[in-house]
């Protein structure tokens, strides 16, 4: 489903990934793990070109670098660590635009596509929300409510920038079980950046620490997650990388 092939990417002189490789066959969680600062996120946006890298990615053999519009063409969706919403909208109107890529310039939401929205927020156990103004929520509730847009849209690989950074202990359980069962009910393909790896435990999948010095793939375990977390308790320094090393 994912292959990266030698990606290089980072900033001006500073280079913080570099000649990663690796390749997923099949729908599974992978857990982005690594310091502050040590490129978790500028790997992200290789995936959606907001910065230049070299290399390549493919999604289901198809290089994203060529594709127009990979979140309208339904290969990559992506939840970034901050979503903000300034205006009154109703739930179920906030949802729903998970759908956008099935339409046509101005062209209206209908009833056919309400219902999918509403069977999402079933899903996820919120549909008592779907009349309420998003605004009102709770910080753990709107969450839930981005991440039922983000099934909404259906894409094969998802990127979720963490999506429990700021939730309490109960909803953050409930975001990674909901993860898990994407990818195993919709077969989907899961990369999440987290700093909670405590709540890996009992999930099956990967783990990819960008703070290594070559990072890999490591199947989740116990043992892996353990080994991450005392990793990451240490302070291990960056190296400063020019563009042509």
């Amino acid at each position: 489903m994912l292959e990266v092939k030698n990606l290089v990417a980072g900033y001006e002189q500073r280079v913080l990934i570099r000649n990663l490789f690796f390749s997923i066959p099949a729908p599974a969680l992978v857990a982005i793990v690594g310091h502050n600062g040590s490129g978790k996120t500028t790997f992200f946006k290789a995936f959606t070109s907001t910065i230049s890298y070299q290399g390549q990615i493919l999604i289901q053999q198809q290089n994203i670098k060529f594709v127009k519009n990979p979140a309208a063409s339904g290969i990559l969706s992506y939840l970034p660590q901050k979503n903000t919403v300034n205006f009154p909208i109703q739930v179920q109107d906030l949802v729903v635009m998970g759908l956008f890529r099935n339409k046509r310039f101005f062209e209206q939401y209908s009833r056919e596509d309400y219902v999918l929205a509403e069977r999402i927020l079933a899903r996820l156990q919120i549909a008592h929300l779907a009349k309420r103004e998003f605004t009102e929520l709770s910080g753990g509730e709107q969450q839930l409510i981005w991440l039922a847009q983000l099934m909404l849209h259906n894409a094969t690989v998802c990127l979720l920038d963490e999506p429990t950074q700021h939730l309490d202990i109960y909803h953050k359980k409930r975001v990674f079980n909901l993860l898990q069962s994407w990818v195993q009910e919709d077969q989907k393909l899961v990369l999440c950046i987290t700093h909670d790896l405590s709540n890996l435990y009992g999930h099956t999948g990967y783990i990819l620490n960008i703070s290594k010095p070559e990072p890999i793939l490591e199947v989740l375990s116990s043992e892996t997650i353990k080994e991450n977390i005392l990793f990451l308790e240490e302070k291990h320094p960056f190296p400063v990388n020019t563009p042509e090393c």
